[in-house]
């Protein structure tokens, strides 16, 4: 979307309640990394079982992907955006509290179920809601994502090193849903409109086009290289350049932020420059600082490659997502749930495969994959770009 002003754009009650329900799942999601060097201390787990909790969650998110339209059409989206919230906190302190794999598994797994169903419904909503406007809301429902992704790391090793315990920063999670709850309950969340097909649109209606698909790739490499940062970074601030466990969690603050300042400036330079071209700068930014971050000589240049890294990873998931939505429109509900289906897929694969490599060959070795998801991503976004300068059928 091109436009010049925003005047147009207005932030009901949904909006809202839709921006602080985002933030509550992105502040359970960003803390799993963080907390995970103290979780691997206290149950004397190997990268490769603690892997499986970042994979796990993709598992629950896979089986949203392939269900979850269903579920959404059978109960409706508000249903569906408060059991996805209820499901999240739950999955989590099974985790924290589980101490055996079966058990802290299962959590992660309803935690990937609940919150892919709650993003779904909450992205699902804000498009229908916001129509020609929805990459500026859906700019600024990243935007207060990474608010609350900042939140998460700062707290945790900041709640350890006080003595107040890691796991509080759980809690305090737990609370904010709380208060989301009463004060949002009543808020409706409509579903949209269906319109009949004419005839001669019926065997298009059944799918979804291949452009999106192209798109649905790009955020599944995306995903893969984002959560492998966020994963595994902690680790390997600690392993690979040498910071102390405390330090190497709160350092990955400077990710998060990073995330938030580029999302604020994204959600305003969406306003006057394509999806498309905002892609691709992102896309050269995201490798630049991870370049930084994986092979820096000195501590002060990883952490400014992992700042940079995360200026340029903040507005590719949000640009993916209004380009796919905005090429399936007709489909909304389904194409989110095929979204949530590509980045389950990622965050199943990468942070596994990571885990396994970096068992046999060290966590700076293994960290090259994240590299090879970032050209991949950047080989498919140029031809997809592509495809989209060359159709007027997509106003993106």
């Amino acid at each position: 979307m091109h436009t010049s002003a925003a005047d147009s754009f207005q932030r009901d009650r949904l909006t809202w309640q839709s921006y602080l329900l985002i933030a509550y799942l992105a502040y359970l999601q960003s803390a799993i990394g963080p907390l995970m060097p103290f979780f691997r201390a206290e149950n004397n787990y190997g990268y490769a079982e603690a892997s499986w909790h970042f994979s796990a969650p993709a598992v629950g998110g896979i089986l949203t992907g392939i269900i979850g339209a269903r579920l959404v059409l059978r109960f409706g989206r508000k249903t569906a955006i408060w059991l996805g919230a209820l499901g999240g906190i739950l999955g989590n302190l099974l985790l924290i509290h589980g101490g055996v794999l079966p058990l802290s598994l299962g959590g992660m797994m309803l935690a990937g179920f609940a919150g892919t169903l709650l993003q779904n419904g909450l992205q699902s909503a804000l498009s229908d809601r916001h129509g020609k406007w929805r990459a500026y809301a859906l700019t600024e429902f990243n935007v207060s994502a990474s608010v609350a992704a900042v939140l998460a790391p700062l707290l945790i090793g900041n709640l350890e090193r006080f003595g107040i315990g890691w796991r509080a920063a759980i809690y305090l999670c737990g609370a904010y849903l709380v208060v989301l709850w009463l004060t949002f309950r009543s808020e409706p969340v409509p579903m949209p409109v269906k319109a009949k097909p004419q005839p001669n649109q019926a065997r298009a209606t059944q799918g979804l086009p291949r452009l999106f698909w192209a798109y649905a790739l790009v955020l599944l490499l995306v995903g893969a290289m984002e959560w492998s940062i966020i994963f595994w970074g902690a680790d390997f601030l600690e392993r690979a350049v040498g910071f102390a466990r405390v330090d190497a969690s709160s350092l990955m603050t400077f990710f998060f932020i990073a995330m938030l300042i580029g999302r604020i400036i994204g959600s305003r330079l969406t306003r006057h420059y394509r999806n498309t071209t905002l892609l691709m700068a992102a896309i050269c930014l995201a490798i630049g600082g991870f370049l930084l971050l994986w092979l820096a000589p000195s501590p002060a240049l990883n952490v400014v490659g992992l700042f940079l890294a995360g200026l340029g990873s903040a507005n590719l998931f949000p640009q993916g997502v209004s380009l796919a939505l905005g090429i399936a429109a007709a489909r909304v509900d389904a194409a989110n749930a095929r979204l949530g289906l590509c980045v389950s897929l990622a965050v199943l694969l990468a942070p596994q495969l990571l885990g396994g490599l970096a068992d046999n060959i060290g966590i700076r070795n293994a960290y090259g994959t994240v590299l090879i998801f970032q050209v991949a991503a950047l080989v498919l976004i140029v031809l997809a770009n592509r495809a989209v300068a060359r159709s007027a059928q997509y106003a993106v």
